[in-house]
């Protein structure tokens, strides 16, 4: 006799702040602030020292970090509301509530990825020359740099490539719920979760994921049930920080559709958006 899965857990009711801009932001973007001047600072010490291999990847990482800066000044102060949309699934295309997240463009991409471009080939340009024609311990603090940019570069290169394929694929980011399933798109890719396998929905705040400001905690976390040959499965994740959508009315609304399974067909219509009107969605 099958043992029945556990009834999921309604999401508790977790306050989210809403999003700062302008002063109100500037004093939590501080450390980007420093950072911005150090690599500004580094690559002019750098074309100062004769090393201008090393000042192209620190003006490329100061810009890089710049716009970050931009973006987040830019942000609204108001939620983007949940609406009905289209979303690509395992199986075909599904009607769906959408809970938009920030839009991902394929200039933005592309930026990102010329950064990364211009970090890795500055890094390698410099590692080669201080192998061939170093010496002493500036070698060895010119080599240990150079492979920290190619680290930092690589890394940037890789998210540079996630905003091109989720540009490029069409489907906007963001959370869909269709009657069936939970439908994450974001950088990472695209995540399913199937209503009947949730198990519980949490918002959790890792270490080191703080968000900026005081919005609450970071992530969104959909538990889904062991499989039937008994092995974990990965929760699904939401990045709040991405998200554009009132995080609080996801997280309620995840919740809400986990435990009442006769309301899901009403998920991708008018009707779920009626609800979501409602103090209590």
């Amino acid at each position: 006799m099958h043992e029945s899965a556990p009834a999921p857990r309604p999401a508790p009711r977790t306050a989210w702040a809403p999003r700062h801009r302008g002063l109100k932001l500037a004093h939590h973007l501080v450390p980007a602030f420093v950072v911005i001047a150090v690599l500004l600072g580094l690559g002019a010490a750098s074309v100062a020292a004769g090393k201008p291999l090393l000042a192209a990847p620190m003006a490329a990482l100061a810009f890089g970090v710049g716009r970050a800066v931009l973006h987040e000044f830019r942000r609204g102060e108001d939620w983007a509301a949940p609406t009905g949309a289209d979303v690509e699934t395992s199986s075909g295309p599904r009607a769906a509530t959408w809970f938009p997240s920030s839009p991902v463009s394929l200039a933005g991409g592309a930026v990102t990825v010329g950064v990364a471009v211009v970090t890795v080939v500055g890094a390698i340009a410099t590692e080669a020359k201080t192998v061939l024609l170093g010496d002493g311990g500036a070698r060895v603090l010119t080599a240990t740099a150079a492979a920290g940019l190619l680290v930092v570069g690589f890394l940037v290169l890789r998210e540079g490539l996630r905003m091109l394929r989720l540009a490029a694929s069409g489907q906007a980011p963001g959370v869909y719920l269709t009657r069936s399933r939970i439908v994450v798109v974001d950088r990472r890719g695209h995540h399913e979760a199937y209503w009947k396998d949730v198990v519980s929905v949490v918002a959790r705040d890792p270490r080191g994921r703080k968000p900026l400001g005081d919005r609450g905690p970071a992530l969104i976390e959909v538990h889904t049930r062991a499989s039937e040959a008994g092995r974990r499965t990965r929760p699904l994740i939401v990045d709040v920080q991405e998200l554009d959508a009132d995080p609080g009315l996801l997280l309620r609304t995840l919740g809400h559709y986990a435990a009442h399974a006769a309301d899901r067909p009403e998920l991708g219509t008018e009707k779920a958006l009626s609800r979501l009107d409602s103090p209590t969605p």
